[in-house]
């Protein structure tokens, strides 16, 4: 098996930004950064299929763990234009001057566990609508709907079970010519 020069070399420049990025990475844990904010990410050099490179990528992890934990989870912005459903169509975004600062897609099934140390600079921040969007794909690609399903179902136990209760209550108040729970309290009280 021959490995190309130019790749021994690309991946050894990485090890130096590594080990770059492990040094400030103390540091990082203090910067703060929201979900839904788009910086530039160092991604680096990947296997496969994997993300890499310097791109933008949005914040999709909660803020309260941002601002206690080194590492956000991310998802990348790519350029592709492939026709798959894990892609969410990102608004053209642009400076002062009308020049283009972000566009492309957010690549959901590319999520990603990163240290605050790989974030470059800040670029935009997605609007409510646009989170929606990669929240909705994100529920789909982790395969979160199942659950939501399961609680709904079990929500809807618990309203037929609460109004089958309170049917009790009024019949209850009927039989026993009470208009108030204490009242009925009392009646029971007294019959038992």
């Amino acid at each position: 098996m021959q490995i190309e020069l130019s790749k021994i070399q690309n991946l050894l420049d990485w090890i130096k930004t590594k080990i770059y990025l492990d040094t400030i990475s103390i540091n990082s844990i203090k910067r703060v950064v929201r979900r839904g904010e788009v910086y530039k990410c160092n991604f680096g050099i990947g296997i496969g299929s994997e993300m890499q490179k310097e791109r933008p990528c949005v914040i999709v992890q909660n803020n309260t763990r941002n601002s206690h934990s080194g590492n956000i989870i991310v998802v990348p912005i790519s350029h592709t234009n492939k026709k798959i459903s894990c892609l969410v169509p990102i608004e053209t975004k642009k400076d002062e001057e009308n020049n283009v600062i972000l566009d492309g897609y957010a690549n959901v099934s590319n999520l990603m566990c990163v240290s605050k140390a790989r974030l470059g600079s800040y670029i935009s921040t997605l609007s409510k609508e646009e989170m929606k969007k990669i929240d909705t794909e994100l529920f789909a690609i982790l395969d979160l709907f199942g659950y939501y399903k399961q609680f709904e179902r079990q929500l809807k136990d618990k309203d037929i079970y609460i109004s089958k209760l309170k049917k009790q209550l009024t019949e209850l108040k009927q039989i026993t010519n009470t208009d108030s729970f204490e009242n009925l309290r009392k009646e029971i009280s007294k019959k038992s």
